[in-house]
């Protein structure tokens, strides 16, 4: 692939694949170790990555990957919902979390399913799936501050995953929400929110890879 000819919104987009190869490894390499939260999230490497990668072929080749979304949204929100179902430990999140996941589902299915709406942005989709994987992480928060454990945060793996996870959507529901029009003001300023994107999703796998690195702690 030569870089040279690429602006660097690009060359970002086409690295996203790096970082998730990397914590992918690297889960696979410590899973054995890990707890059942950070297994989930391993698995949520090996489902994203081959999703990706399809993506980003046929985008070279200039062909719609819209289609892919409903399958990685649906996917991710319910690999995440396990994550979290393990790393909360609360009764009340576990029984909310099939009615969240199904409901989800349940809804990208009937949006997806309407003519023509697989080859198209439907940022509903995205709005959705943000607000409910921000909510995963606030609990996560909100946890970590009843308990006020000893253990420093930065050794806590989740609050690796929790912290990425809010950095990463609270960018993307911004382009949620008003992507489809500021994409459409010019071809450069399209490629700059999806440079932005790409850092911020680099960011979000370079979280992973750090909880996925931490050890242990019973």
């Amino acid at each position: 692939m030569d870089f040279s000819t690429l602006s660097l919104p690009q060359i970002l987009m086409r690295l996203t694949l790096v970082p998730i190869l990397l914590a992918g490894l690297l889960g696979l390499v410590r899973f054995r170790y890990l707890p059942p939260a950070l297994r989930y999230l391993t698995g949520l490497m090996w489902f994203v990555l081959p999703l990706n990668t399809l993506g980003m072929v046929l985008m070279m080749q200039r062909h719609n990957n819209l289609f892919i979304m409903p399958i990685y949204t649906v996917g991710e929100l319910a690999l995440l919902a396990l994550v979290y179902r393990h790393g909360l430990q609360s009764s009340s999140f576990n029984r909310l979390v099939p009615w969240l996941a199904g409901g989800f589902a349940a809804y990208v299915l009937f949006d997806s399913l309407q003519l023509n709406r697989l080859t198209i942005f439907r940022p509903g989709q995205q709005v959705v799936q943000c607000v409910l994987v921000l909510f995963f992480a606030l609990l996560y928060f909100r946890k970590l501050l009843r308990e006020l454990r000893a253990v420093p945060l930065q050794q806590d793996p989740m609050f690796w995953v929790s912290a990425g996870l809010l950095l990463y959507f609270l960018g993307y529901l911004q382009i949620a929400l008003f992507g489809e029009y500021l994409m459409r003001y010019s071809q450069e300023f399209n490629q700059l929110v999806w440079g932005i994107h790409s850092v911020l999703f680099i960011a979000l796998y370079g979280c992973y890879s750090l909880a996925l690195c931490l050890p242990h702690r019973r």
